[in-house]
């Protein structure tokens, strides 16, 4: 998945509801909208490493790499919510 940092985390929960916590998340700094397309291309060689993990690597390797990140951001410590949806 690609996004910008202020939805990297939203995006991961999204994927958690889908059964998919441990997605492959490539980011880069928001806004980009009104870049340059010199800019914007800098941004995506950026990110191109994770991108090609994501769609190479075993999935036991991603999750192992995720595993912790994916912990943190879908269910933060301290941070109490509803088992209940609204």
């Amino acid at each position: 998945m690609v996004a910008t940092d202020t939805f990297a985390v939203f995006a991961r929960r999204m994927a958690a509801t889908q059964g998919y916590p441990c997605i492959v998340v490539a980011d880069t700094p928001n806004p980009i909208r009104q870049l340059e397309p010199k800019v914007l291309r800098a941004r995506a060689e950026a990110m191109i490493a994770t991108v090609i993990d994501g769609l190479t690597l075993p999935a036991e390797e991603i999750e192992r790499r995720l595993r912790e990140i994916a912990t943190q951001q879908i269910r933060p410590q301290g941070i109490v919510r509803s088992s209940v949806p609204v």
